[in-house]
């Protein structure tokens, strides 16, 4: 198969505002769904100690079930992507994983919040467990297909941008409602009640966006014919390539602190700063307004300098915001909880580019591997950056529980919710090592000539 097989004589139609806004929608629910999770899970089945709250499971069984439900969840990432590329329907290779895989994701996510057992529980743990296994195997089912349409819905780099910049300005709408109205929700009509609305609310977002996908590429049989081979051979492929290698490490440990960060917001906002668990919503809600207020900055780099060199500079920059979290509390200047908006925000700007960038990039890895090998496989990539990306998460609950066991998250003894930033800094460093290595273009063409392809 040719390069070109499956795009239309004379091009592509370029993409209206309507459609890229409704295609990003799904970025509405999966974020909103994994910000409400990620941010209050943990601190729900083990708050701070000596806060008069309701401890469900031990601190080892949650860091156990969140590591090995990650892992799961990543294991099934490029097997999803691998069967929505070889799938062949009447809707589509896409639509049909998304379309039945969210109202499974809306039910698993509302049942997180009710435990069976009213205090510290064997069966709180396996509950927790088998509700997480349903909601990470429909997350992935609508994460990776939503993924895998953007490289066919457009050939042009800066239209690729542009539906990832526009893509991170409307997610950040999930990610603000859930960082920012969860708290408050909790607070006042409880967790399961807060994913009753938020979740209803993520559901129908989700199933918007089946309008604004455009398949524009017709597989041949060759792409539809399933096996194990198949996909092993597909899996040896993508990680033999030193190119490919190197942006997935360099992911996993970029990611990895974006979870960090958010699980530990709770335990900052009450242990550190001494303010309300509300509270805490309120200062995620203000840094991904920031997020979403630094878009047209990365769109304006993105359009004059090259990916790898914005991504490089954004993982430096990570670096020091999150050294800079350390300190917070510690400034002459301001009292605690401003310093934490501020360095926050410098933390969670650079993020903003990240989001923006790592779609393009993979965007341009696919085309980077259809050079290589004649056809397009997008949902493969988009799944094995998923999981990398949650192999990365899985180590998250590990990492945050064993630095509180060994450093403390008490009202006496906070010293372990501070240690959390300091190992973000270093995690965000070996990454900008990792991707050194790194030198796809930014086009096709220009990856041919640099790949001597």
């Amino acid at each position: 198969m040719t390069p070109q097989t499956g795009v239309a004589a004379g091009g592509l139609k370029p993409l209206s505002l309507k459609e890229i806004i409704l295609y990003n929608m799904a970025g509405i629910s999966l974020n909103l769904y994994d910000t409400v999770l990620m941010a209050w899970v943990m601190y729900f089945y083990i708050p701070p100690q000596n806060l008069g709250r309701v401890q469900y499971i031990s601190i080892a069984a949650i860091s156990v079930i969140l590591a090995g439900g990650r892992i799961l969840d990543a294991v099934t990432d490029p097997l999803v992507g691998y069967l929505s590329d070889h799938s062949h329907t009447r809707w589509g290779r896409r639509k049909p994983f998304i379309f039945v895989s969210l109202p499974i994701l809306f039910i698993s996510f509302i049942l997180v919040w009710v435990p069976p057992v009213l205090g510290n529980s064997l069966w709180n743990g396996v509950f927790l467990a088998a509700v997480l296994f349903f909601y990470y195997w429909s997350y992935t089912g609508v994460l990776i297909p939503w993924f895998a349409v953007l490289p066919e819905m457009s050939r042009k780099n800066n239209e690729r941008v542009k539906i990832a910049t526009i893509g991170v300005a409307v997610s950040v709408i999930g990610v603000l409602a859930g960082g920012g109205l969860s708290g408050p929700l909790i607070e006042g009509i409880g967790a399961f009640k807060m994913a009753l609305i938020l979740g209803f609310f993520g559901l129908v977002c989700g199933e918007c966006s089946l309008f604004g996908i455009h398949e524009r590429h017709k597989p041949d049989e060759s792409e539809t014919a399933l096996g194990f081979r198949g996909f092993m051979r597909v899996l040896r492929q993508v990680f033999a390539d030193r190119q490919v290698l190197s942006f997935l490490v360099m992911i996993m440990l970029a990611q990895m602190t974006y979870q960090l960060m958010l699980m530990n917001v709770p335990y900052y906002t009450t242990l550190i700063l001494g303010r309300k668990e509300s509270d805490a919503s309120m200062l995620m809600g203000q840094i991904i307004i920031m997020m979403a207020l630094s878009t047209p900055l990365w769109y304006w780099l993105l359009s004059r300098f090259h990916k790898r060199n914005v991504f490089r500079v954004i993982l430096i920059c990570m670096s020091l915001g999150f050294l800079g979290c350390y300190y917070i509390g510690r400034f002459p200047l301001f009292t605690p909880y401003t310093q934490a908006v501020i360095i926050f925000s410098v933390v969670i700007i650079p993020f903003g580019g990240m989001f923006v960038t790592v779609l393009g990039i993979i965007a341009d890895i696919t085309d980077y591997d259809e050079l290589k090998f004649g056809s397009r496989r997008e949902a493969v990539y988009y799944g094995i950056y998923g999981i990398v990306r949650k192999t990365g998460w899985a180590f998250c609950s590990l990492i945050i529980a064993g630095i509180f066991s060994v450093f403390g998250y008490s009202v006496e003894n906070p010293y372990g919710v501070r240690v959390v930033y300091l190992v973000c800094a270093l995690v965000c460093f070996l990454a900008f090592l990792a991707f050194i290595p790194y030198k796809l273009g930014d086009s096709k063409e220009e990856t041919a000539v640099l790949m001597n392809l």
